[in-house]
């Protein structure tokens, strides 16, 4: 009986053995295609274009629009203030800038930059030779923008690296003079539900600047009201709240002021107040034109205090545009942190379209201390200064330029930190 329990075992083992539906299965083996692809994966791009909002998406980052600019200058400054040997600067910079399209509100902007000095006859913050006078123009390569933004509820929101240009560029500016300008990494927002009102703020992180470095000692909080009074004429008030990591500029500077200006055919004005602390600012200027003709005149005052940097009646002009007051020669950039004896800028200036192609602008101006000198600082006349430009479009996608500034030296005292100094541009930009 044993036996045949054993033999019915062994044949009932052989049948399952030759039975192929009975067999361990083996693990199903992916069919591999030379490319080494799956066969029967889908690509992500077969993936992103099954759905519409794929497809919406692609199409809006493919079909962006790029463009290219570069700009070639030459720059002679002679600082008679600086032992040094006069600089001369070759420079190019190439921007290369894309923008996307629009999908459901979303865009986005990039813009890349390089700043490349072919001759190092110069001196700059970043290095430079410090045989030959300033130049602050560094070889360096960054983003300049790169920010994500969206459009609607009637407002524009952005966040990244981007250029903050409000009122006149006085406290928040993009310092577009400099081949490196500057732009702020940020957050900000623009609303215009309310009608002629537009409302903005910004949180900004930190700030590049146009030596190339980025200041993470600063950060704003930054509130801008415009409203349009009438034809021509509009309301602004602001509070630009700075914050300070370093020292000595560890004290907080709230910046609060108001700005008119309008225009018509034939008359331009302009007017701006502020105040620190103890600080305080002032801006008035006044336009006419007359056929090709444009002359103007204005005044700027600058509180100072003389006890010490962090002193509570300097006014700080923040990080605004200043190479487009006090002069070309920039003999006042310590605005931004104030300066001791504080400044009094009068001017007068005029544009001439002196042909169909040629403009034509030069200013003239008178630099003195303001009233409320303090103790122990120069106090008279810090000196004058002369600014030429000449502007050629060349064609529609190239322009030329010329400029020069001069300034003199006035009261020759130890406290004036002016000095004799003589800059001239040559600049051609290509743009497509």
């Amino acid at each position: 009986m044993n036996r045949l329990l054993i033999a019915i075992l062994l044949i009932s083992m052989g049948a399952i053995a030759d039975d192929g539906a009975a067999r361990i299965q083996q693990p199903a083996r992916a069919s591999i295609e030379e490319n080494g692809g799956h066969n029967d994966w889908r690509t992500l791009d077969e993936l992103w274009n099954e759905t519409k909002a794929g497809a919406d998406i692609k199409m809006a980052l493919v079909n962006g629009t790029p463009s290219l600019e570069f700009l070639v200058g030459y720059e002679f400054a002679d600082d008679d203030g600086n032992p040094a040997d006069s600089a001369h600067a070759l420079l190019t910079r190439t921007r290369l800038n894309y923008l996307t399209g629009r999908y459901e509100g979303f865009d986005a902007f990039v813009q890349a930059q390089y700043v490349g000095p072919i001759g190092d006859h110069y001196n700059h913050a970043d290095g430079g030779d410090p045989d030959y006078d300033v130049i602050n123009d560094p070889d360096d390569a960054r983003f300049h923008q790169a920010y994500l933004a969206y459009t609607g509820y009637e407002s524009v929101a952005r966040i990244g690296a981007q250029e903050i240009i409000l009122d006149n560029a006085r406290f928040i500016g993009n310092v577009g003079w400099r081949f490196n300008a500057q732009s702020f990494n940020a957050a900000s927002v623009a609303n215009h539900s309310i009608s002629n009102l537009t409302l903005y703020y910004a949180y900004i992180n930190s700030i590049n600047g146009i030596d190339g470095s980025i200041n993470h000692d600063r950060e704003y909080h930054v509130f801008n009201g415009e409203y349009e009074l009438d034809d021509g004429l509009k309301l602004a008030g602001f509070a630009y709240l700075q914050r300070n990591d370093n020292t000595p500029l560890e004290e907080e500077i709230d910046t609060f002021g108001l700005r008119l200006w309008g225009q018509n055919d034939s008359f331009a004005h302009e007017a701006m107040v502020a105040f620190q602390r103890s600080a305080y600012y002032g801006y008035l200027k006044l336009n006419m034109k007359a056929a090709d003709l444009n002359l103007g005149i204005g005044c700027e005052y600058i509180s100072g205090g003389g006890t010490g940097i962090d002193d509570e009646k300097r006014f700080q002009t923040l990080n605004g545009t200043a190479h487009k007051f006090n002069g070309w020669a920039d003999q006042f950039l310590g605005t931004g942190i104030g300066l001791p004896s504080g400044l009094v800028d009068v001017w007068a200036e005029t544009t001439v379209q002196a042909s169909e192609k040629v403009q034509i602008f030069g200013a003239y101006h008178f630099f003195n201390t303001a009233a409320n000198t303090g103790a122990g600082s120069f106090s008279g006349i810090y000196g004058h200064e002369l600014d030429l430009m000449a502007k050629y479009p060349v064609c529609k996608n190239f322009d030329a330029m010329l400029a020069m500034a001069y300034y003199l030296q006035g009261d020759d005292d130890a406290t004036n930190f002016t000095d004799d100094k003589a800059v001239v541009w040559l600049r051609g930009t290509l743009r497509f």
